[in-house]
């Protein structure tokens, strides 16, 4: 009970400290869709697909498609390989002036124990990442020329807790997680920091294989100017087994 209070008191210096430093923010509705299908009993896919608006839904903020491939041989261990369509909108004076695609390749391990009735996920993350490389033109448009690569970590602590008991087999969860990213120089030594996440909601599963999930997200993301963006976020996430 210590490490947990511990660790969920560093989330939240963290985040205030980052609070404190924020120059402009906005608010987001960012929804998924994630399909998973069992291949046998140590592989599985996974699909993601992310539509996230903002300025109260009128605008496109992004557009993300992630498929992967996982192995897991038991409960403590996932491996999984992936790929990232990222289609990035431009919807303010603090985005990007143009809209921009990202494809990015990704390895992960997750690595998961329980304590008591908390359940912990430690999700590490390395991404290579090709970003459309955005120039001036003359006429003070811009354009896509080529792209951009570099590398990126990703770390994120996942804490999940049942709090209501609805039947024998169903019943509601506490989810809370933070992910902090990291810029790398070439290779994997840490250049910068990128942004952090931070999100607290509800787990609720509707049928055997569909479960719905929704809270607040936190986003605190440090531009090319150093100035930090703060968005803040309903999220909503629908899940769905095939096996």
């Amino acid at each position: 009970m210590k490490d947990i209070c511990t660790a969920l008191l560093l989330i939240l210096v963290f985040n205030q400290a980052r609070a404190q430093e924020q120059k402009d923010s906005h608010s987001s509705s960012w929804n998924s869709f994630i399909p998973r299908v069992k291949i046998d009993n140590s592989f599985y896919t996974v699909s993601e697909f992310h539509f996230r608006r903002t300025n109260f839904l009128k605008d496109w903020e992004q557009f993300i498609i992630r498929p992967a491939i996982h192995f897991k041989k038991n409960e403590t261990y996932d491996f999984a390989i992936g790929y990232s369509y990222i289609r990035n909108y431009t919807f303010s004076d603090f985005t990007v002036p143009i809209n921009t695609n990202e494809h990015n390749i990704w390895q992960q391990v997750q690595l998961s124990h329980a304590q008591g009735k908390i359940n912990f996920k430690h999700r590490f993350r390395l991404e290579e990442r090709f970003i459309d490389k955005i120039v001036s033109l003359p006429d003070g448009l811009y354009n896509i020329d080529g792209n951009i690569y570099n590398n990126r970590f990703r770390y994120r602590l996942t804490l999940t807790k049942p709090i209501i008991k609805i039947d024998k087999n169903k019943g509601i969860s506490v989810k809370i997680f933070n992910e902090l990213f990291i810029n790398l120089e070439d290779g994997i030594r840490p250049k910068s920091f990128n942004q952090n996440w931070f999100y607290v909601g509800l787990d609720y599963p509707i049928t055997s294989k569909m479960a719905l999930g929704m809270g607040y997200h936190n986003i605190g993301l440090q531009d090319g100017n150093n100035i930090f963006i703060s968005n803040h976020i309903l999220q909503t996430t629908v899940t769905y087994v095939i096996k």
